[in-house]
């Protein structure tokens, strides 16, 4: 299940998340989903929730590629959303 909640700040981040904008360069696929059961079991499907409480995984969005653990891009569809090729975080967000 991926819950994520967007932290003000990179100390309080599970994950430092770089968002490419290009689905080639991404390791996840990342569709935004409004409903947290849509996200339960799929690394791919982002909820985002409004309290770190409730979060699964607490990111913290950064500028450039080299200082993040995650690239990502999003999708427009869940039939989209996934990971690209092997990564140590895969089945943990």
């Amino acid at each position: 299940m991926a819950l994520i909640y967007n932290v003000g700040w990179g100390g309080v981040a599970d994950i430092r998340v770089f968002d490419a904008g290009s689905q080639g360069l991404a390791d996840l696929l990342v569709w935004r989903c409004s409903d947290q059961g849509l996200a339960r079991g799929n690394d791919g499907a982002w909820c985002f929730v409004d309290s770190s409480g409730l979060a699964t995984t607490r990111v913290w969005f950064v500028d450039t590629r080299g200082s993040a653990d995650l690239v990502i891009c999003y999708v427009s569809s869940q039939g989209l959303c996934g990971w690209r090729r092997s990564h140590p975080l895969a089945g943990r967000l």
